[in-house]
């Protein structure tokens, strides 16, 4: 009897070691997983290539900030991007993150650039 319950509280334990440690993999590379979603479905969603130099997500703050997002232009237009953006940051309320509406309190955008520009079936924007 002893035995069995060594057994199932070294399981048990394991299996909270485990999750601690995914747990913290995934809050360490938060930011890489930021990037990646914004590139992957900014692409997927505009069907034009959306490339972002970095995230920085700051959990415990509400803090977070997007630098050199670039989204490129549709199929058969000239220009190299539709626009682009320095930075955007932004300041969320903590207590409303698993809640709906989520209350985000500021939205900083620096430096942007949009190339507008119009081709057979209308602008780029529009496309």
């Amino acid at each position: 009897m002893k035995r069995w319950l060594y057994i199932s509280g070294g399981a048990i334990i394991l299996v909270l070691v485990l999750i601690t440690i995914g747990l913290y993999i995934v809050y360490s590379s938060l930011d890489h997983i930021a990037k990646a979603a914004v590139e992957k479905y900014g692409s997927d969603m505009t069907q034009a290539t959306v490339r972002l130099n970095s995230a920085k997500i700051e959990l415990s703050s509400g803090n977070g900030a997007l630098r050199g997002l670039t989204v490129g232009n549709p199929r058969g237009f000239k220009s190299e991007r539709a626009f682009s953006l320095g930075e955007i940051s932004l300041r969320l309320d903590v207590g409303s993150v698993m809640k709906d509406p989520v209350v985000i309190k500021e939205i900083s955008i620096t430096a942007p650039e949009v190339t507008y520009e119009f081709g057979l079936e209308g602008s780029n924007i529009d496309a």
